[in-house]
């Protein structure tokens, strides 16, 4: 009796190593866009505690919004690729 191997789709697509590699790239910039994120955080908090015009200066310059775009960018795209590695039901 010949053993039949299982085949798992996403998005109609069979599973392929590339497919989960390019899955894996896009968590991979998501990583080093909430760093960068992170990082501009802490640096606020550390100039918050020393200088109060300095952190003014970095909301007034508009990085904050930038910031929040980031993050709000990094949930988003995870959603997707949450969405796309899950498997379809047959």
């Amino acid at each position: 009796m010949e053993k039949k191997e299982k085949v798992i789709l996403i998005n109609k697509k069979q599973v392929t190593g590339d497919l989960l590699y390019k899955q894996a790239c896009k968590l991979t910039n998501l990583s080093q866009e909430l760093e960068l994120a992170v990082d501009f955080i802490g640096h606020l908090c550390v100039d918050s505690e020393v200088d109060k015009e300095t952190l003014y200066g970095f909301i007034n310059s508009g990085s904050l919004n930038n910031t929040t775009d980031v993050l709000q960018n990094i949930q988003y795209e995870i959603g997707e690729v949450s969405n796309s590695i899950c498997p379809d039901e047959v």
